[in-house]
């Protein structure tokens, strides 16, 4: 696979992360960053949802790392439709003295639920968890006046650092026992033997990782 065919394939994402870096240039070079911050990032979004119309129906990219397929391009188009309709909120006052950051971390944020609905793969679905994930640090923390914002940050960052560390350990289980990270060949291996309780532990370890992540009962007490 040539690079114009990987970028192609990667163009939705790729709109998006430019989109974000176009909005955070404009927001500390100009004054107009209320103004031009949201029209940057509304034509980076709908640009990213025609290159998400333009994909192939079936692709595969480095072993399921990158999944293209009609669910996960609806998907997509979901996220960035949210992104979109999220956008006007840059007008609330405590966005409007950091516009462009708000805007920028935002659309970081659609990129990593672009990557974890287009994956097939535990690290690349950790990456994209965990992009999201800092991107919601920083939301949450944004108005740095508030010192309620500033502890819910904190308090977010601290039990999301912990989640990420459950969810690392128990995929580092998976592969040792299961010598993947790919969830059709987990899915192969689960099937053809009994479990192996170093796996079963590791399972265990990265659904509550990702438990927390998604803030999934009982782990929404703490999210």
């Amino acid at each position: 696979m040539s690079y114009l065919e990987l970028l192609k394939l990667a163009a939705p994402e790729a709109i998006v992360v430019v989109a974000a870096l176009a909005v955070l240039t404009i927001g500390l070079t100009t004054a107009r960053a209320l103004v031009l911050g949201p029209i940057v990032a509304v034509l980076g979004v709908a640009l990213a949802i025609g290159a998400v119309v333009m994909l192939p129906s079936h692709a595969n990219l480095f072993g399921g790392m990158l999944v293209i397929s009609p669910l996960n391009s609806l998907f997509k188009i979901i996220c960035l439709a949210l992104a979109i309709a999220t956008v006007p909120l840059v007008s609330s006052e405590k966005a409007l003295r950091n516009a462009g950051e708000y805007i920028a971390v935002l659309l970081l944020g659609s990129v990593g639920l672009m990557l974890l609905v287009g994956s097939e793969e535990l690290l690349m679905i950790f990456i994209g968890l965990e992009l999201l994930g800092l991107s919601l640090y920083v939301l949450a923390a944004f108005d740095k006046a508030d010192v309620h914002s500033a502890e819910a940050g904190l308090k977010y960052f601290l039990f999301g650092s912990t989640a990420s560390a459950f969810t690392l350990f128990g995929i580092s289980l998976i592969y040792g026992m299961s010598g993947t990270t790919a969830l059709a060949a987990i899915g192969q291996k689960l099937a053809g033997a009994p479990v192996q309780p170093l796996l079963a532990v590791g399972i265990v370890m990265t659904l509550i990782g990702f438990a927390f992540k998604i803030a999934a009962a009982p782990f929404h007490l703490w999210a």
